[in-house]
């Protein structure tokens, strides 16, 4: 899993929710933003609209988390500081590979730019 110091908490998700920047792809939404000196954070949210079921939405999730480590966000300590998002899963990204959600993941974090 995530490590939970780089994971949102319940508090900072209503603060992203009312400061925070969107950035969409036909997959994702990512709604960001940067808090000074502070550990780049990071959410997955899958509603049930997009998986009825948990499994399958945890499914999503933590494959989402994956692509994070994999792209080794937390690595680039230098550009991501404070960095705060949460990508929301779109009905069409629930028959989407691995590799698929890797590249609109990077998209996303790209058009955002560590804001």
């Amino acid at each position: 899993m995530f490590p939970k110091k780089n994971r949102i908490s319940k508090t900072e998700f209503g603060e992203l929710l009312k400061k925070g920047r969107a950035f969409h792809s036909p997959y994702f939404s990512l709604l960001c933003f940067k808090k000074e000196n502070k550990e780049p954070k990071f959410a997955f949210v899958v509603s049930k609209k997009v998986a009825r079921n948990a499994a399958d939405r945890n499914i999503l999730r933590r494959r989402g988390f994956s692509v994070l480590r994999d792209i080794s966000i937390l690595k680039e300590k230098n550009k991501w500081v404070g960095f705060f998002g949460v990508f929301f899963f779109k009905k069409e990204a629930k028959n989407l590979n691995f590799e698929d959600i890797k590249k609109e993941v990077k998209i996303l974090l790209e058009k955002s730019g560590g804001i």
